[in-house]
């Protein structure tokens, strides 16, 4: 089963980050629902049923306090010369990272691939092309992202199925924080 651990957003925030989506019509590629909007903390890819427990006993061991989060910046992977993603960075970088750094430690015993360059993002759409690339460039630089605040309380153990109409997500655990 290909798995992945998130931190889910309020319903708020994922509204307020619809509207932003709305501002990039002009490019043409795959806009993320919003039912699954979310920041990927750490992708497991496909892990087998028989390691299923193992790896949830070893996340329930995750002792990590809560954080007080923000919206950050707006941008793109790999970069403005060739766009592929258009994120929305989450604030604090460090604190969030600290956090995956946790998950990537309670999970050393199995070889799941470490992250070096892991980047604190929401991604908004995955970028097939762009008409007016200029115009993109633009508007990327005139969008402002108003700094929400909410807390992040909890990481999520999430199974990934894809399908034709874009992924099912399905929790298999959550972790509160304390």
């Amino acid at each position: 089963m290909r798995c992945f651990i998130a931190i889910d957003l309020p319903e708020k925030v994922r509204k307020y980050l619809l509207e932003i989506q709305r501002k990039f019509q002009i490019i043409s590629g795959k806009f993320v629902e919003f039912e699954n909007l979310h920041l990927t903390i750490k992708f497991l890819g496909e892990i087998k049923e028989s390691d299923l427990n193992r790896i949830e006993d070893k996340l329930k061991t995750i002792q990590f306090k809560k954080i007080n989060a923000k919206l950050g910046n707006i941008g793109v992977f790999p970069s403005k010369i060739s766009p592929h993603i258009l994120w929305v960075s989450l604030e604090p970088k460090d604190e969030v990272k600290e956090l995956k750094e946790a998950i990537d430690l309670s999970l050393n015993s199995f070889d799941f691939k470490y992250e070096k360059k892991f980047k604190s993002h929401l991604t908004l759409a995955r970028i097939k092309s762009i008409k007016d690339k200029n115009n993109f460039l633009n508007l990327l630089d005139q969008v402002k992202i108003v700094p929400m605040e909410f807390e992040i309380n909890s990481f999520v153990l999430r199974k990934s199925t894809l399908t034709e109409n874009g992924p099912i997500y399905e929790d298999l655990l959550r972790i509160n924080l304390i």
